[in-house]
């Protein structure tokens, strides 16, 4: 899948009718963000701790969780 990145680095997520149950991604999550080695891909995935806080995601610096964003932060 091709996404467009919006203002401050957004990313729009795809419809998660499309995936199983477990793959589903929810407002609050905690992913774990990898980029490829030429770094046209980047993978997200869902982090085995969900209960991090704002500054220890941030202080992990590869880690980001899932916010309701505007049509205008795209």
């Amino acid at each position: 899948m091709i996404v467009t990145v919006g203002k401050n680095g957004a990313l729009p997520l795809p419809d998660n009718e499309l995936f199983p149950e477990e793959c589903k991604l929810k407002i609050g999550d905690v992913l774990f963000c990898k980029v490829t080695g030429d770094k046209r891909t980047l993978t997200l995935e869902k982090f085995e701790d969900q209960t991090l806080t704002d500054e220890e995601i941030e202080a992990h610096g590869s880690l980001t969780r899932v916010k309701l964003l505007e049509a205008r932060d795209f």
